[in-house]
């Protein structure tokens, strides 16, 4: 196993495969950060710029009244 190893990284490569090599070893890091990076204040799909539906701030502006 450790012969075809050895003998993988020493044969000829064209540049076609180098760049394909380079590009498949950065996209696996890739991969691999998002994996194991920490989750930080959770996780937002959306831009949150502040725009609310009418009713929903309805909701939220009775609820406050009710609570005080």
């Amino acid at each position: 196993m450790l012969e075809k190893i050895k003998e993988f990284f020493k044969r000829d490569w064209t540049l076609a495969e180098k760049i394909l090599m380079i590009h498949c070893f950065f996209y696996l890091g890739v991969i691999k950060g998002f994996l194991f990076a920490p989750v930080r204040k959770g996780i937002s799909c959306g831009n949150n710029n502040g725009n609310n539906y009418p009713a929903s701030m309805e909701n939220t502006q009775k609820e406050k009244k009710k609570e005080k």
